[in-house]
């Protein structure tokens, strides 16, 4: 199954507080890309500030922590680059 061998990954991610990977729950901004032929990934973010802007009036681009992006960018990036070169 692909989840566990994406789970291998998990502890790589540890030293950034990024390895809590579980299997379901992608999320109603990716779900409509399941097709049961693909596998999906999210990144769920700390939520302390989380609702402070999403779905709000105020959820624009503009208003995105820049640090925060940046890093979770860098964690879906890692873990595409890890299954790239390392497959399922």
């Amino acid at each position: 199954e692909e989840f566990k061998s994406i789970k291998k990954f998990e502890k790589l991610f540890k030293d950034y507080g990024m390895n809590n990977f579980f299997l379901g729950g992608s999320g109603a901004d990716i779900a409509p890309l399941e097709n049961g032929n693909n596998v999906l990934a999210g990144l769920r973010p700390d939520s302390q500030r989380y609702f402070d802007y999403h779905h709000a009036a105020n959820d624009t681009f503009e208003t995105i922590n820049k640090r925060e992006l940046e890093l979770g960018a860098a964690a879906m990036t890692s873990l595409i680059y890890l299954v790239d070169q390392y497959g399922f």
